[in-house]
């Protein structure tokens, strides 16, 4: 690795390190720190209905937490024993200013979407959720399945990755929950969404803040490029006290499922860290063969020698009322990629998100983002290595936030650049510009 890149890297770190630092300082300041009694950690990836959880119903606009009984960015438990059905409608469009072609490019993140007003995706979920805090015998699930145009960018190795055409059909998660007697431990087996990263796939609406206000209509290049969608296998929770909650487990790698591309689980682990009701930082690692982390029939053969390190970290805090504050942190690591030169190859980035809401109609959403492949575009499916940074406001709008059926209605528009060190936008270019609409309907 060349001096350059361990300069990145160890800067990289030592912004990480200094972050938690300064989280770890307030929460020692007992004035900062306003610890509720135990509570159950994130038993969902999706935010739950409004008879059964503050989220997605009346959304709670610059309000990540969700409820009082939670741990800091995470989903609450829902407390009624009875399965909840629950879902949302979201569609878009995106304008590409810099090549407004439908399909020349290669336009980078959009190639074939822009242009077009998209049915994103459809969501219907049913699940019943557990406690583990309660220390009891009981048993939950999760169903949630996807159709539209999204569900092609999300299907796992060996589950609807036959599919042809714009929209498609995707069985997202599908898991059960068990909790056992004299313990606060849960145990998941299935699918489910991957749970690093500040966003998430779920109309990007389920991230790190935990409000469908707080989120942007397009996704980050970590979340696209730098974290798993999806993975299934065995995930152990085990609940500390309210401020550490611990998770780790085998799966069978990133974005794998009925088939798997080298058959050698993954370790998966996460530690949540809420040192109050306003604060929480959240870090994740995987550690296994992921080449190739695609899916489909036609994949080269599995890699199991060279396996690759991710580690991503994810710190929220709520200021006030209105504003709340975000960053996400991504570190991907391989000794080598067949069929690429050289040794290792790394990429990753780092983002900072700001949500302001001036009132229960408008939040104003903003995040700026540095990401870099130095994997001869290995992760981006660029050409070659390059680094980019892309800037993106938008606006959260709720047109009626007291009415209790078009209160579920919420509109995103935003615009968005990106710059790229290398000609990789458009014909040639180092800049592109859109602008991105979205509308969704939540149930």
């Amino acid at each position: 690795m060349g001096s350059g890149k361990r300069d990145n890297i160890v800067i990289y770190f030592s912004v990480i390190i200094l972050f938690l630092i300064a989280i770890t300082a307030r929460a020692g300041d007992p004035s900062s720190v306003t610890l509720e009694p135990a509570s159950a950690p994130a038993v969902s990836t999706a935010a739950k209905p409004a008879e059964a959880a503050p989220g997605p119903g009346p959304f709670a606009f610059a309000d990540f937490t969700q409820g009082d009984d939670q741990i800091p960015g995470t989903t609450p438990p829902v407390p009624a024993p009875s399965p909840a059905i629950y879902g949302y409608v979201e569609g878009g469009y995106m304008y590409d200013f810099t090549s407004p072609g439908s399909n020349d490019g290669p336009t980078f993140i959009f190639y074939g979407v822009k242009n077009k007003v998209n049915l994103d995706k459809i969501s219907l979920n049913a699940e019943r959720t557990v406690d583990p805090t309660k220390k009891q015998f009981d048993m939950g699930f999760h169903l949630e399945g996807i159709y539209g145009a999204d569900a092609a960018l999300i299907h796992s190795n060996g589950m609807g990755d036959a599919q042809t055409g714009r929209n498609q059909w995707d069985l997202l998660q599908a898991y059960v929950d068990v909790t056992f007697p004299d313990t606060p431990l849960r145990l998941r087996i299935g699918k489910w969404i991957e749970l690093a990263g500040f966003e998430q796939f779920s109309a990007n609406i389920y991230g790190a803040f935990g409000d469908p206000a707080k989120a942007l209509y397009s996704y980050s290049y970590q979340f696209l490029y730098a974290e798993p969608g999806t993975q299934t296998g065995a995930l152990v929770t085990y609940v500390l006290n309210p401020r550490w909650t611990f998770d780790a487990g085998l799966t069978r790698g990133w974005n794998q499922s009925l088939r798997d591309a080298n058959n050698v689980p993954d370790f998966l682990g996460r530690v949540t860290f809420a040192p109050s009701d306003k604060t929480s930082a959240i870090f994740v690692m995987t550690e296994g063969p992921e080449f190739p982390a695609g899916t489909g029939k036609s994949l080269p053969a599995g890699d199991k020698s060279n396996w690759w390190t991710a580690l991503d970290l994810v710190v929220t805090h709520k200021v006030n009322d209105k504003l709340s504050l975000g960053a996400g942190f991504d570190y991907v690591e391989t000794p080598h990629i067949p069929g690429l030169a050289g040794g290792a190859k790394q990429w990753g980035g780092a983002a900072g998100y700001v949500s302001y809401a001036f009132d229960p109609r408008f939040t104003l959403n903003t995040r700026l983002e540095w990401y870099r492949d130095s994997a001869d575009g290995f992760s981006t499916g660029a050409p070659i290595s390059a680094g980019y940074d892309e800037a993106t406001i938008g606006v959260a709008i709720k047109p009626f936030p007291k009415n209790n059926t078009l209160s579920h209605l919420l509109f995103r528009p935003e615009v968005r650049f990106d710059h790229s060190d290398q000609s990789i936008f458009g014909k040639g270019d180092h800049n592109q510009s859109t602008f991105g609409f979205g509308a969704l309907f939540t149930f």
